[in-house]
């Protein structure tokens, strides 16, 4: 870790870089999925779905309990060994990069459809990562007093959907349990991958020193996100209803649009221009875990090295996601695969520093 670079986080910093990297354009979608098996219950599953967020949070606290100076790219070194250590931690930093270029091509879809029409995709997204670039050029605390500004900045975002209460119905939510239990908790695999990117916790959390207040951070950023992801189904449900809502690309928008002001002619572009604050909030964090791992990876080139030479990766990998229903439908199948790659990841590794075994995983392997 640069210490000479970088400092030491707040409990209220680390707690809004992990709402900011579990919130992003995501949730702009979710009530498509949800509603595919809880019907109207949709809301509900975004409760249960906290279940992988703490999973990690869990098991982070476990690492920096017992390493609090090695993060899990350093740990995975130690216990499997530098070779397939490496694989392993090239594979999980891998899933940054593709949250960082899924946020910055979604975001620039969502502003092409709406809001800037006139300008092309290329144009959009050099201008949607220059500014991650830039923050995460300066290090943790830059990113960290930038998640705490957006997120105090943009608080107006997640109380816009009140307004359509007014226009909706209570019967688009019932009955209550009508989809049934199973149906509910089969949904949570939908809401279990939008709290994708509170893995970062398990780079960072060298940059923490309070081992006790870490769970606290986890949970409290789990319960925030939570909260919006629940209010945000709810809200899409009860506006349009679950026949309604596949029949728009982003139902959340749909749901903006409830907001009625005289002086302003369509308070949607409120609502985006806010939000793209959050998509930027987002993609500076993976911009920074992305390109910090590499330095821990490969120590001969620098933090800030890496942020400039992996900017035209970035920008080429982000123009490949073409339109909406092209990127949702690869997003769809990758990042099942990917979270699934990071749950067991991070588990052996946490089995691994309990049994405390010295020998590398790779002499195992051999006969």
């Amino acid at each position: 870790m640069d210490k000479y670079e970088d400092s030491y986080i707040t409990p209220s910093q680390l707690t809004l870089i992990l709402v900011g990297s579990m919130i992003g354009i995501g949730v702009l979608t979710l009530p498509l999925g949800v509603i595919k098996d809880a019907k109207q219950d949709g809301w509900m599953s975004s409760i249960l779905g906290t279940v992988y967020a703490m999973y990690f949070i869990l098991l982070a606290q476990y690492m920096h309990k017992k390493f609090p100076e090695q993060n899990i790219l350093i740990l995975s070194e130690k216990y499997c060994g530098k070779f397939l250590g490496t694989i392993f931690n090239l594979i999980f930093l891998m899933f940054f990069l593709l949250l960082l270029t899924e946020a910055a091509a979604g975001g620039a879809n969502m502003l092409m459809i709406y809001m800037t029409p006139f300008l092309s995709r290329q144009k959009i997204l050099i201008t949607m990562l220059l500014i991650p670039a830039f923050v995460a050029y300066k290090g943790i605390k830059t990113v960290a007093r930038m998640n705490e500004v957006i997120f105090y900045s943009t608080l107006i975002v997640f109380f816009i959907p009140i307004a359509a209460l007014k226009e909706g119905s209570i019967l688009n939510i019932m009955p209550v349990f009508g989809s049934g239990i199973i149906n509910i908790i089969k949904s949570t695999k939908e809401t279990m991958l939008s709290y994708n990117g509170v893995e970062i916790l398990l780079l960072i959390y060298p940059f923490f020193k309070d081992n006790k207040k870490i769970k606290k951070c986890g949970i409290v950023s789990t319960v925030i996100t939570s909260i919006i992801y629940t209010w945000f189904v709810f809200s899409a449900i009860f506006y349009l209803g679950i026949d309604i809502i596949p029949k728009f690309l982003w139902p959340i928008i749909t749901v903006t649009e409830a907001v009625t002001i005289p002086i302003i002619n369509s308070f949607r572009y409120i609502f985006m221009s806010l939000w793209t604050l959050i998509i930027f909030r987002l993609s500076s964090n993976s911009y920074y875990t992305f390109t910090f791992g590499l330095n821990q990876i490969s120590k001969s080139v620098s933090r800030k090295s890496f942020v400039l030479l992996m900017y035209p990766l970035i920008f080429y990998l982000s123009t490949l996601y073409q339109n909406p229903t092209i990127r949702r439908s690869f997003v769809d199948k990758i990042i099942p695969i990917y979270s699934l790659y990071n749950v067991i990841y991070v588990g052996i590794i946490a089995l691994l520093i309990t049994i405390r075994k010295g020998e590398k995983c790779e002499e195992k392997l051999q006969p």
